[in-house]
């Protein structure tokens, strides 16, 4: 398999997915009715997170995908089709190699709108998007014991846990570039083939994200007739609270989040960002996170459609 011209990206804006979460990329039951670009993310994805890192293939997707744009950066591959036949006797070629061009995913990247879930528990362990064990101290900790069971009987049941909702819009704990309260956009599912690392494909991916937000800053920016007043963290006005919590919709300002495998710190850094102390550490399926911030200039010239 060999490589030809240059890679190109995709982007895919927020749609409905009906994804199964059991099923892998190439057996999904509504596949006809999921975009190209989100399958071929699934695939990186799938291949990446499930096959290399020992994700469960059902909790690869998750309750943000649908609210994301997502990012896939393709190959173009050249592909044997049938090997040439040769004459053993005497070496000659009696039928050519057939290949053909094909555009290959070999990279993917997610943008999260807020609001978000709360920022993790500094030590804790996740599964799933549910925090199934936290320090003793913590002021979780408490509150672990039962989600750790139902976690844990989650895994063993044949049928995955149902997607959690949406987060709604509400303070959090502050950390060393977030002030618990501005809104923020959360870069994630950085993933590169294996045989494509090294070329700087990740970065091709974060800065295509990043330059889209830049002049979409609005894109997300949310309306209370689309979402509610509650949904916002916002009091109708006119209510007995009204005047205690913000009065306007929440929009962001150029604040970029990530939670990066301490594998791949690096080369977030490449990209701008860096490392919130007070954010801590913390492990998702397994795997050892660290939170990381990045600030843009946004361009309102471009104004959302």
């Amino acid at each position: 398999m060999g490589t030809s011209g240059t890679p190109f990206i995709a982007l895919l804006e927020p749609t409905a997915l009906p994804w199964e979460r059991h099923f892998p990329p190439d057996e999904q039951p509504h596949a006809a009715s999921i975009p190209r670009t989100f399958i071929d993310a699934m695939k990186v994805r799938t291949e990446v997170f499930v096959q290399e890192q020992k994700i469960p293939q059902e909790n690869e997707f998750d309750s943000d995908d649908a609210r994301c744009a997502h990012w896939v950066i393709y190959a173009s591959v050249n592909r044997t089709v049938q090997p040439a036949v040769t004459d053993p006797a005497t070496g000659e070629i009696l039928r050519p190699r057939q290949s053909e061009t094909q555009s290959l995913p070999i990279g993917t990247l997610r943008l999260v709108p807020f609001p978000h879930a709360p920022h993790p528990v500094n030590g804790g362990v996740y599964v799933d998007e549910k925090l199934v064990s936290a320090p003793a101290g913590s002021s979780t900790a408490t509150t672990t014991g039962a989600a750790s069971t139902a976690a844990t009987e989650g895994t063993q049941s044949r049928e995955p846990a149902p997607i959690p909702p949406k987060p709604t819009f509400a303070p959090d704990r502050p950390t060393t570039f977030h002030d618990g309260i501005e809104p923020y956009v959360k870069l994630g599912r950085l993933a590169v083939l294996r045989e494509f690392r090294g070329r700087g494909i990740a970065a091709q991916l974060v800065h295509a994200a990043l330059d889209w937000i830049r002049t979409h800053p609005d894109y997300f920016d949310p309306s209370p007739t689309e979402r509610g007043f509650e949904q916002l963290g916002m009091e109708q006005p006119g209510s007995a609270a009204a005047g205690a919590v913000p009065a306007t919709p929440p929009k962001w300002n150029g604040l970029v989040c990530c939670h990066a495998q301490e594998g791949a710190v690096k080369a977030w850094k490449r990209c701008g960002f860096q490392v919130d102390e007070g954010m801590g550490k913390w492990f998702e399926e397994g795997i050892p996170h660290v939170g990381m911030f990045l600030r843009v200039e946004v361009d309102r010239s471009i104004k959302k459609v």
